[in-house]
């Protein structure tokens, strides 16, 4: 994977966060750009929306700092993350409903270009991307990568979902630590959750598998992997959290375990911008 691209969004909007997950405001590309050599590429999001809630957080410089303990108010909390991808990863931004239909739609017609897929195909490949996209921005998702690229003749499959976190209004964000109590509580013994040192601040990785049930509505059959990562953005009360997935199915499950290690990298290059 080598190349590099990146560009800069804006987010702004209000609405009220949920505990578990919230939503973001739209995003104004503030600037694009393409690499040149070797490397990845990366997109920079402006987070100082106004409100209260989960479509736009201004960050005040209130509440918790990256470590969850409290900071003087003169503190400033960081207004953008920046994130580096591999080449291949298609970005899709969760502004609005319409303009990301639109980046679907061109996304799969420029992937399925030089393969036999029958329309039917494609427009059942633009639906559920489509649909994941409005899940994911109904629970706070401020942009998506997806990832259909061939190694050695073995197609691999993964994603990644951004969110911004921040806790129901009158409720007190839990720590890092509360955090990966609750999860390592609730999930199955499979599950691996620990706390890490990224070069951004202290985390929760949560590594766990998901098997779909038998009535799956979507008709899924395959294992999940899946590896998130919460962050406490810096002086504020709001989390990052950056949900990457992959299916274990032949002939990708020897490919998950390299994934994972790239997902783990790609996490280690968050960086919080003023």
């Amino acid at each position: 994977m080598t190349g590099t691209g990146e560009g800069s969004r804006r987010l702004t909007g209000t609405g009220t966060g949920t505990g578990t997950g919230t939503g973001e405001g739209s995003r104004r590309m503030t600037g694009t750009g393409t690499g040149t050599g070797t490397g990845t590429g990366e997109g920079s999001r402006r987070m100082t929306g106004t409100g209260t809630g989960e479509r736009g957080r201004r960050s005040t410089g209130t509440g918790e700092g990256s470590a969850g303990d409290s900071v003087p108010s003169t503190v400033p909390a960081p207004s953008d993350y920046r994130l580096a991808v591999p080449e291949g990863w298609e970005r899709i931004v969760l502004d609005s409903p319409d303009r990301w239909t639109h980046r679907v739609d061109k996304l799969v017609r420029r992937g399925l270009r030089r393969t036999k897929a029958t329309p039917q195909l494609e427009a059942a490949l633009a639906e559920r991307m489509r649909a994941q996209a409005e899940a994911a921005h109904a629970n706070g998702g401020v942009e998506m990568y997806f990832v259909q690229q061939v190694v050695g003749q073995v197609p691999v499959s993964a994603g990644l979902v951004v969110t911004v976190l921040r806790p129901s209004s009158g409720t007190e964000p839990g720590d890092l630590a509360d955090i990966a109590r609750s999860l390592a509580l609730g999930g199955p013994g499979e599950d691996d959750v620990t706390l890490v040192d990224l070069p951004a601040g202290p985390a929760v990785r949560h590594r766990h598998l998901r098997r779909p049930a038998p009535d799956d509505p979507d008709g899924n059959k395959l294992a999940v992997v899946h590896l998130d990562v919460y962050l406490a953005v810096p002086h504020s009360d709001q989390r990052l959290l950056l949900s990457f997935t992959t299916p274990t199915a032949p002939p990708m499950e020897p490919l998950v375990e390299a994934l994972v290690t790239l997902f783990d990298s790609v996490a280690r290059t968050l960086q919080w911008m003023a």
